[in-house]
């Protein structure tokens, strides 16, 4: 039952009284908070849902976690792609369990996590990325799920390599000068297939909107905001700090 817990799994713990969560893998070591320390092999054999107490008698619930989680628990030797702009493409451009998926500059692996985690078997991605120590981090932080679709790892600029035509049903595209490889993602995708491009900077998007026009339609960029509220009876009021930009995204359909 994947409600039993076994070594290797992960596990999101959360305190009650403090309101805080820790993501940790189930293997043989101690895990230190301020509430205490826990053996993790405590955890063998529990269901999530469960409780675990630390060496503190401090009272901690076993949460499965979601990909919300392992990508905000991942680590980053680039920016991710935060779960806010992750939930607006995977329906703008239409994940499927079976989706065949071309990713153009892997960094951190924040977005394959989420787009791996919607895909079965039969799916597959092909994530490229130029610079050998992000892959090996984002290989890492993607793993963690257990993907049950096919995922290649290419350590390759994608401007050098020879690509499947019509082959795709989605790309997304995250390196810094994506205007000079416009054409070779819209050879790559079938037709009607559907493109996503992340740019940190609105000078970027403005030498993409040249280009991207004669390749794909229905083309929309957006920024995606974030403002949590602040849930205290009679206190209830949005709070300060927003979580605003981070990237604009940019989509279109194949010619």
């Amino acid at each position: 039952m994947k409600n039993i817990i076994k070594a290797g799994d992960y596990v999101l713990l959360y305190s009650l009284t403090k309101k805080r969560k820790w993501l940790v893998k189930v293997e043989e070591r101690k895990f230190s908070t301020d509430l205490g320390l826990i053996d993790l092999t405590d955890l063998l054999g529990k269901s999530y849902g469960e409780y675990i107490y630390t060496s503190k008698k401090a009272k901690l619930k076993i949460i499965d976690p979601t990909p919300y989680d392992f990508i905000l628990n991942s680590e980053r030797p680039t920016q991710i792609v935060y779960p806010k702009d992750i939930g607006y493409l995977i329906l703008r451009l239409g994940i499927s369990h079976d989706s065949k998926i071309l990713e153009v500059g892997t960094g951190s692996g924040g977005l394959t996590t989420g787009f791996a985690w919607f895909l079965s078997e039969e799916g597959e991605i092909k994530t490229y990325e130029r610079r050998k120590e992000f892959l090996t981090v984002a290989k890492k932080n993607i793993l963690r799920i257990k993907p049950r679709c096919k995922i290649t790892f290419i350590n390759q600029d994608f401007r050098e390599v020879d690509i499947e035509e019509e082959y795709y049903d989605l790309a997304f595209v995250d390196i810094d000068s994506p205007w000079t490889i416009i054409d070779k993602i819209y050879r790559a995708l079938r037709p009607s297939g559907r493109v996503g491009f992340l740019l940190p900077t609105y000078n970027q998007v403005d030498k993409l909107s040249s280009k991207i026009n004669k390749y794909f339609i229905d083309v929309e960029a957006v920024e995606i905001y974030i403002r949590n509220i602040r849930m205290k009876k009679g206190r209830v009021r949005p709070e300060f700090n927003i979580i605003g930009f981070t990237s604009v995204i940019v989509t279109g359909i194949k010619y």
